[in-house]
This record gives C-alpha cells, structure tokens and sequence, in this order.
C-alpha cells in the first residue's frame, strides 16, 4: 500500500554537509603536511586511521535521512537508524506550527509523559502528536498543513 504523503530528507543539511567533509578533510590533508614535512620521523599510523574515520564521518552525515510517511492507519517516521510507528487509532489529538512554539509542555505536560523529537537541522515547522499512554512525538516537517489533513481530528 502506497502512502498518502511522504517526504524524505537529510538530517543535516546539504550546505552544511559539505562544509563537515571539507573541514574533515583539510583537517586530514594539514595532518598528511605536517607528519611529511615537518615531523618526518613520526609514525604514521594514526593519520592513516584519521583519515579512514574521517572518511566514515563524511560518509554517515550523507546517509542519515529523516523520512516521514503517512497512510491510511498509521505515521511512520525514519529517523537515521530507527523506525517508529504511529497507530492512528491511538492519536487524541494533534498540533502543527512552529517546533519551539508547539513543543510548550503545558497543555499537554500530566506526570509520567513521555516526549520524543525528531528533527531534521533547519527545520521550523512541524507536528505534535498526543498518543494513548501518555506518550507524545513531534516531528518536524517542509509541509505540516499537508500532514494534518490526514491526521485524525480531536473529538470535541
């Protein structure tokens, strides 16, 4: 079954990761001068591990997405390594706006409530989503309109 909204997205955004890998590798680059030229004699065992781990770094902050997809019963969210579910059924009521602005405990705060974020860097907008259980997500999106017409509505 195909979803009714998806949308998929870096954590970190594309400018400032580009900006990582160069800084991680002018970093590794200095290293390489410096033990050939100036320290001929050390050992360079260490840059050579640097430079791989350097290299894994690079390659994660490329990889990490932050994905969100909506169906018919339920929200699915991707959040780097981990994959959450949503049942629709146990949605009391929901909010959209501004992260900061939603995520104001107050209306929502009873003791023992969990909360849990995921965020893509950059990212303003979102969505609140109160659950049976005393547990509630929010979630940042590009289109929280969207995603709020196929949420349940709260029962007045």
């Amino acid at each position: 079954m195909d979803p009714a909204y998806q949308e998929s997205r870096m954590v970190l955004p594309k400018n400032l990761t580009i900006i990582l890998a160069l800084v991680l590798i002018a970093t590794w680059a200095f290293m390489l001068v410096y033990g050939f030229i100036f320290n001929p004699d050390m050992p360079m065992t260490w840059t050579y591990i640097v430079g791989v781990v350097f290299l894994i770094i690079i390659a994660l902050t490329f990889l990490m997405r932050f994905s969100t997809s909506i169906y018919d019963d339920r929200i699915e969210l991707f959040y780097i390594a981990k994959k959450t579910i949503i049942m629709k059924d146990d949605i009391i009521d929901t909010k959209c706006g501004e992260l900061n602005i939603i995520k104001s405990y107050t209306p929502w705060s009873l003791k023992g409530t969990r909360y849990k974020t995921y965020s893509a860097i950059g990212e303003e907008l979102g969505v609140g989503v109160k659950l049976k259980g005393k547990m509630v997500y929010y979630f940042s999106t590009t289109d929280p309109d969207a995603i709020m017409a196929l949420l349940p509505k709260k029962e007045e």
